[in-house]
């Protein structure tokens, strides 16, 4: 009897080793991955711009890490492990501040949630990404996802003919360093920063397409949100902004009781805010995805002035 517990303890501990062993080289594996990532990614000078001023930014040696510098407020934005931080999580106000942190805290189990809530739905995920993914018009510039979590909306945009850079930005440290490990596991070119939807940091007019799945609902200001999302969208682009209708939020509240108390009891009804899309926008409309659950606003930014008029 002796030997045998002793048997079982040898066992259990090789059993462990090996687990340990197995464990490390994967987190190794991982990190050379990183790492290797980080370092081919490349200054996009031409891309950003100050959150705050809007202005051009230079690159800098900060005292913590390289990064970003602007001139014109003398603000620092720091990179850190590849990403750069247009905003300091400590610095977020309201909704925004509680929702990044719940975000945080999901964003290793948002894979799994994605793909059950598809299941409950009654489609693929990758039908229901499609409906918004096949509807952007890039005609091979860049794109950009606000609120691109851990990414995944890519696989459904990396490697079309159609789609040139591809960069993401989220308010979640947290879903930006899943998306960050994902994307390097992928080899792909992805561009990600930590910022505010409400101040992008990117230059006006850059994107060619730029859409945002899921979080403008519960946004501090959707308004200053969308008219980010125009500004940096180039002339001709199209902008495709989809959230869940007031359903979607009450199931919400059914499968996770906290989720109410994060507005004191005053959340408003969810109505799509296609209101608060600018007048000279075009083809302005609204529809369905995702069978009834979510709803898509779908519009193009003018050409040029004269258009603005017609």
């Amino acid at each position: 009897m002796k030997r045998k517990s002793v048997n079982l303890g040898l066992g259990l501990a090789l059993g462990v080793g090996i687990s340990g062993l197995v464990l490390l080289k994967h987190q190794r594996r991982k990190a050379a991955e990183c790492l290797a990532w980080q370092e081919q990614r490349r200054p996009a000078l031409d891309v950003f711009a100050c959150p705050d001023c809007h202005g051009v930014l230079k690159v800098a040696a900060l005292a913590e890490a390289d990064g970003y510098y602007c001139p014109a407020c003398s603000k620092n934005y720091p990179v850190v492990s590849g990403i750069p931080h247009f905003i300091q999580p400590q610095d977020l106000t309201g909704l925004n501040k509680r929702f990044a942190r719940i975000y945080d805290w999901v964003s290793w189990g948002y894979r799994l949630f994605s793909r059950l809530a598809f299941a409950f739905i009654g489609m693929s995920e990758e039908q229901g990404r499609r409906e918004v993914t096949d509807r952007l018009e890039p005609k091979g510039g860049r794109v950009l996802e606000v609120s691109i979590g851990p990414g995944v909306n890519l696989p459904y945009l990396v490697g079309r003919a159609d789609v040139g850079e591809v960069f993401g930005l989220d308010i979640s440290l947290g879903q930006l360093k899943r998306c960050r490990d994902y994307v390097a596991h992928q080899g792909w070119d992805v561009q990600l920063q930590l910022g505010n939807a409400e101040q992008l940091p990117y230059q006006d007019n850059t994107f060619e397409a730029v859409f945002h799945i899921g979080g403008i609902n519960f946004f501090n200001n959707k308004k200053k949100a969308i008219d980010e999302m125009v500004r940096v969208a180039r002339p001709g682009g199209r902008v495709l902004i989809a959230d869940e209708y007031e359903k979607g939020a009450q199931k919400y509240e059914q499968l996770f009781p906290g989720f109410g108390r994060h507005f004191d009891g005053k959340r408003a009804a969810i109505v799509p805010p296609l209101d608060l899309v600018p007048e000279a926008m075009l083809e302005q409309q609204v529809f369905d995805i995702w069978k009834g659950w979510f709803y898509c606003i779908d519009f193009r930014k003018p050409d040029t002035m004269d258009e603005r008029k017609r």
